[in-house]
């Protein structure tokens, strides 16, 4: 499965274009919604992951930002940072870095994701992903373990709660590297709207 790391920012692309182009490296930016944008950092160049860059991007936007890390469809962390500062954590399998660790996510507090929200919030959809409990048992482990068989779709479930459109999800399950081999495609994608490249990436030609 893909790996893939987003920030999702609740101003529009307009207002955080000026911020993003300034802080981030290298990468691409683009809406998502009328009231939301997304950034994908390029994690291949130093200090431009999405955990490194979300507390510089929420102190000078000063607005909370939320950074997103799915590691080959095992593994969603979450971190909300607000004016520079970790304000919550959330980490879908804590044990793959910690073999003491409870083998339950640690953050599973929807309060915590309710700035982000787009529409109404389904808190129960969104209280059960972040438990790693899938409604649909179709998300659910073949195998019959507890839990989803994929991140993914604990982070669409996540979002989906927090009532953003399934074309924003899908967005923010892109990836740098995803878009770089096919800017044009993914641009296509975006209904007209350009994509917009940060720092040293090249633009789509």
């Amino acid at each position: 499965m893909t790996t893939y790391g987003t920030i999702l920012i609740p101003l529009p692309l307009s207002q955080a274009a000026p911020v993003l182009g300034e802080l981030c490296a290298a990468g691409y930016a683009l809406p998502a919604g009328p009231r939301f944008c997304l950034a994908h950092p390029d994690r291949s160049v130093d200090d431009n992951s999405v955990f490194a860059l979300a507390g510089p991007i929420s102190a000078a936007l000063g607005t909370p930002v939320l950074a997103a890390f799915q590691y080959d469809g095992d593994r969603l962390e979450l971190e909300v940072w607000r004016d520079g500062t970790r304000a919550h954590r959330y980490d879908s399998w804590p044990v793959r870095d910690d073999d003491d660790a409870d083998d339950v996510p640690v953050g599973a507090d929807p309060d915590a994701f309710l700035a982000f929200a787009a529409g109404p919030v389904d808190r129960h959809r969104l209280a059960s992903a972040l438990a790693d409990t899938p409604i649909d048992p179709r998300d659910m482990d073949v195998d019959g373990d507890p839990g989803y068989v994929w991140a993914q779709a604990l982070h669409w479930d996540v979002l989906h709660a927090l009532g953003h459109a399934d074309e924003t999800i899908r967005r923010a399950q892109w990836d740098c590297f995803h878009i770089r081999r096919a800017p044009q495609a993914y641009e296509e994608a975006l209904d007209g709207t350009k994509l917009l490249v940060l720092g040293t990436t090249d633009a789509p030609s």
